[in-house]
């Protein structure tokens, strides 16, 4: 709770200094790229500048706990990755990286390793190739495979164009294909699971515009041809009974369609809002999407499947997705957010050479603006999903919505599903290299049978720190530990980001 009420306050005062400050930080990612490379003497003189003393004793009174409390605590807990990130900035291992992964005469190409580090069988090694401006003007194409410690495998295609025929439409499909020998099945209610074999396939295109008279507003159709092939077993499976229960739910495996074959046909319809002012560096703004989607599934069929059980209640089911982000940005001047190379330099020596004295002596109250609140991030998200069946008992364990680590709850190995959840995310960011931000976050997590009848057993907490490797137009990797109490310490070593 105290660790939620830091993150409430940290909001609190990046919605006071974010207000008048945050007009002049919406440039484009070409301008946030060309601005970190301003010369050393600009910087150096506009730094004295920011270090104005204030003078208001309610001002330091309120701010001493966080200069001599809180930021030393975030210094702290980013100094292990501290030696590591030296020796790569230092020897310009991560610019030296992102060129030698970049090609073509307008550095449009991308061919990267990829890397998920997780417990067990789901560690992976993989590869991306992005290709923009492929074979028209505005196009996208994406391609990358994966292969995990246990041999499976799985393939991704995507291909985007925007402004089609010179129209404002965009137009895009996704073909995705997995080979899973462990593929997990959550039962509804809690975090008990049960493995089995799964060789899925999916086909998806989407189309959208931009909405007319409405500014930042996007309307989206979406469909999807997915196919679950989960019927034949595997020597290592952990084989659920015929009736299974998880706290007060039957999960009846005929009647979820486990260990059986089966397709559904989502559409989904969306609208969103997006003020972003960067989509890999946001420091200002909000996105929100709102999305309703209605799946048809077949019937259940394969090996397993019960005549007279497996298909007696209609399958099909809708969904509810709702996401709200929003960035606050704190500065004392209209500046940007990402280090210039002098400034990369002066934050590398302090995080490298660290100790507590140096904290206190940088972060004393007279300077708290020009550190504190300068040139620091609020990242907020609040994400929710609600899961209706047609015919109750009827919709397939797939359709259920899942907590996990990607939701985010970074600190939890385990996942957890039911028809209903609602999470809550807030990370606090500030730039320590140049392509480098430290990260300090604190997740909740519901879930329950609807948004209004969740239990407080089923509140899930996450808390954690690392660093996030990014460029103004490219999302590169994340270091992060997460944790959940005293049950221990999930690290998490990902290309994705946090919030999707």
């Amino acid at each position: 709770m105290i660790r939620f009420i830091w993150i409430l306050l940290l909001c609190g005062f990046s919605m006071l200094f974010a207000e008048g400050k945050s007009k002049g930080l919406a440039t484009s990612q070409t301008q946030v790229e060309q601005d970190t490379l301003i010369s050393d003497s600009l910087e150096e003189n506009r730094a004295e500048s920011d270090s104005e003393t204030i003078k208001s004793p309610w001002f330091e009174t309120l701010t001493w706990p966080f200069a001599h409390i809180v930021q030393p605590i975030f210094n702290a807990a980013v100094f292990p990755f501290s030696a590591p990130l030296h020796y790569a900035v230092k020897n310009n291992v991560i610019e030296t990286g992102v060129n030698m992964f970049s090609f073509g005469k307008e550095k449009n190409i991308f061919i990267y390793p990829t890397m998920n580090l997780r417990p067990g069988a789901s560690t992976l090694l993989g590869f991306m190739y992005r290709h923009r401006n492929l074979l028209l003007s505005s196009d996208y194409f994406v391609f990358g495979s994966d292969y995990y410690a246990n041999g499976d495998w799985s393939l991704t295609t995507r291909y985007t164009k925007r402004n089609v025929f010179n129209s404002e439409f965009l137009w895009g499909a996704i073909w995705r294909y997995s080979a899973d020998r462990n593929a997990v099945a959550i039962l509804p209610g809690g975090k008990e699971s049960f493995t089995y074999a799964d060789s899925s396939y999916s086909l998806e295109t989407r189309i959208g515009r931009p909405m007319p008279f409405v500014k930042n507003m996007d309307f989206e159709l979406n469909a999807k041809f997915s196919m679950f092939q989960g019927d034949v077993p595997d020597v290592e499976d952990s084989v659920a009974d015929l009736i299974t229960y998880e706290g007060d739910y039957e999960f009846n495996r005929y009647d979820r369609g486990l260990y059986q074959d089966y397709f559904s046909i989502p559409l989904r319809v969306s609208v969103s809002y997006d003020d972003l002012n960067a989509p890999f560096m946001p420091t200002t703004g909000s996105r929100i999407v709102l999305a309703w989607t209605y799946s048809w599934v077949g019937n259940y069929k394969g090996n397993n499947t019960y005549d007279g059980v497996s298909n007696r209640y209609n399958h099909d089911f809708q969904v509810i997705d709702f996401v709200a982000q929003h960035y606050f940005f704190m500065g004392t001047t209209a500046t940007n957010y990402g280090l210039s190379s002098a400034e990369g330099r002066k934050s590398r020596k302090f995080y490298t050479d660290f100790s507590w004295d140096e904290a206190l002596r940088l972060w004393r109250p007279e300077n708290v603006k020009s550190t504190l609140f300068n040139r620091r991030v609020i990242a907020v998200q609040l994400r929710a999903r609600q899961m209706w069946e047609q015919e109750e008992g009827g919709a397939p364990f797939t359709a259920f919505s899942t907590i996990n680590a990607r939701y985010p709850l970074r600190g939890y190995l385990s996942s957890y599903a039911d028809f209903a959840t609602l999470g809550l995310s807030a990370e606090y960011r500030w730039p320590i290299d140049r392509l480098v931000d430290g990260v300090v976050f604190n997740e909740y997590a519901f879930y329950g049978r609807t948004w209004h009848s969740f239990a407080m057993e089923n509140l899930l907490n996450s808390w954690g720190f690392g660093v996030r490797v990014r460029r103004p137009d490219m999302y590169l990797f994340r270091l992060q530990l997460g944790f959940h109490g005293l049950h221990g310490v999930s690290f998490v070593c990902t290309v994705a980001p946090e919030f999707q």
